[in-house]
């Protein structure tokens, strides 16, 4: 297909939005960016828009404490420290990562109160050098208090351990689930322990006797229903809902061109909607 074709394919999907997207998705915390896509896919416009979106969220990163309240504000991070080849006294806790050769630590971290108080388990923050001076021994919960100032973490200790130990440590974000930190010598990588299930993808819409069958592929996640879409006056709105079990949803109200798009839920969450699929 020549370069020429291939745009063409993109621009129908951006200018009538009615394209078809064959795209494969990943789990809600693997990237910012959701979906990718092959060459010669027709993609619509709300499913570009809602990538674009995501893009740019990306860019902005945090840009206040409640963002860092997602899935109920606790994380499971690993923090990785070069310590090991600086031959620095090893702190308690820490182990060898088998793949890195580096010292890392699992530990979780808790944000509360909007995001604006943070404490942690197994060591306090800065790695291995802030956390083999032989102080506070045995004390496994740390806090802080934090600010979020143009996706960088502003964090201040808080009681006997931490009081006044201040740090600055820049937020990258790989996806509303997933962040990285840079704390002085030591890169802190967590997960949202809550999070919402994957995206369905490879939905489609097939006209039939009974109206237009969706249908959809379970990507997993422990949902417990699955939220079908149809486009209408310009916005998707809900039409119904299936159980956990079942991936197929029949509209009795559809007809040829129709748009539709498909999310799956449960208590942590619902999911980005899916691509878009026409009924044909």
């Amino acid at each position: 297909m020549t370069k020429f074709k291939k745009l063409f394919l993109y621009s129908a999907g951006l200018l009538t939005g009615i394209g078809v997207a064959l795209a494969t998705v990943g789990g809600a915390v693997e990237s910012i960016i959701p979906y990718s896509f092959k060459d010669g896919d027709v993609i619509s416009a709300d499913t570009l828009n809602d990538l674009f979106a995501r893009v740019k969220e990306g860019n902005q990163g945090f840009s206040n404490e409640s963002e860092l309240m997602t899935g109920g504000g606790t994380w499971s991070c690993t923090t990785y420290d070069p310590a090991a080849a600086q031959n620095v006294f090893q702190a308690a806790n820490f182990t060898t990562d088998p793949t890195t050769g580096l010292q890392k630590l699992d530990q979780q971290w808790s944000f509360t109160t909007n995001g604006q108080s943070l404490s942690m388990n197994q060591a306090r923050l800065g790695g291995i050098q802030n956390n083999s001076t032989g102080v506070c021994a045995g004390q496994t919960t740390f806090t802080y208090a934090t600010r979020v100032v143009e996706s960088a973490l502003m964090a201040t200790g808080n009681g006997t351990c931490t009081n006044g130990t201040g740090f600055i440590a820049p937020v990258t974000k790989v996806s509303p689930y997933k962040f990285r930190v840079i704390i002085e010598k030591s890169l802190v990588t967590c997960t949202a322990v809550e999070q919402p299930p994957a995206i369905p993808s490879a939905v489609s819409a097939a006209i039939s006797g009974d109206g237009v069958t969706v249908s959809w592929t379970d990507n997993g996640g422990n949902q417990t229903n699955f939220i079908v879409y149809k486009k209408s006056n310009g916005t998707y709105s809900e039409i119904g809902r299936t159980n956990a079990a079942t991936t197929t949803y029949t509209d009795s109200s559809g007809a040829a061109g129709n748009l539709y798009r498909v999310s799956s839920t449960r208590s942590a969450g619902t999911s980005l909607k899916s691509s878009a699929a026409i009924a044909k």
